[in-house]
């Protein structure tokens, strides 16, 4: 499993690149949005173009408002080099620093780029006016590419969130290596960033008694595994979480002391001995 740690050490195989850790930069982008709903939207829907594997098409709701206008006014295609960056990626790029053409970095959760509204495009030139009219400021020299929006209705604190982010994705898949969800990057954060996966954590359903029910192999190994425990007949395995396996479960759940909720998570599904 190559993690971020790999890729930081070998510079990704030297090519520099931060598109190897796409997926796990989208989990982070899913959590941030659990968070707080619509926090970051995705505009992938607009007129623009740009290396999906390494660009983020993802900014605040003002932020893609204002560039939806600057589009439609101007006709035309924006190219962009660079969108939402997620603490994932500006953790290997502060890291890098001072090789791989960077010279400077900031400390995550501290780059604009993390705040959901800023945008690089290698257009620059033929899109400031359009883009300024709309509220976005461009930086100029020495990052010419570079705008930011200015145009209000943003919050400021989005770098913080997706480091909290990070931090409760982290949790739900280490319950036995917590992290504090403070937000906060320090050396305990960084570590664990290094240590993830950088294709993404295994996303394992949550199983639970809904309506229709849910149905298959992950539930059929969860009802195996409660026989063996004494709590469901060989009869009873199904494939379907049904109300018997819902009981089954809190029983367990309460039988080696975690929260009673009749739902299968990592923590439980880890102390019923099932792989993920």
């Amino acid at each position: 499993m190559t993690t971020v740690g790999n890729i930081i050490k070998t510079k990704a195989d030297g090519t520099c690149d931060t598109a190897l850790v796409k997926n796990l930069s989208l989990q982070v982008i899913d959590e941030m949005n659990l968070l707080i709903p619509n926090v970051l939207v995705s505009f992938d829907d607009l007129d623009v173009s740009g290396d999906r594997a390494k660009v983020n098409f993802f900014l605040q709701p003002k932020a893609k408002e204002a560039l939806r206008l600057a589009i439609k006014r101007r006709g035309k295609t924006l190219r962009l080099n660079s969108a939402y960056r997620t603490v994932v990626q500006q953790h290997i790029l502060f890291t890098w620093q001072g090789s791989c053409g960077i010279s400077i970095a900031a400390k995550p959760g501290l780059s604009n780029h993390e705040d959901g509204f800023a945008i690089d495009t290698p257009d620059f030139q033929e899109w400031i006016p359009t883009l300024e009219a709309q509220g976005w400021e461009w930086f100029g020299p020495p990052d010419e590419v570079h705008f930011t929006f200015t145009g209000g209705g943003v919050r400021n604190d989005i770098g913080d969130i997706g480091v909290k982010a990070f931090q409760i994705l982290w949790n739900k898949y280490n319950p036995n290596d917590l992290i504090d969800e403070d937000g906060a990057y320090g050396p305990e954060t960084a570590a664990r960033l290094d240590r993830s996966p950088a294709n993404g954590f295994a996303r394992v359903r949550l199983l639970k008694l809904i309506t229709p029910p849910m149905e298959g192999e992950d539930v059929r190994k969860v009802q195996q595994a409660l026989v063996k425990e004494g709590l469901l007949e060989a009869q009873q395995v199904n494939g379907i979480y049904n109300e018997a396996t819902k009981l089954a479960v809190e029983i367990f759940q309460k039988r080696i002391g975690l929260r009673i909720d009749g739902i299968v998570g990592p923590q439980t599904r880890r102390a019923l001995k099932i792989p993920a």
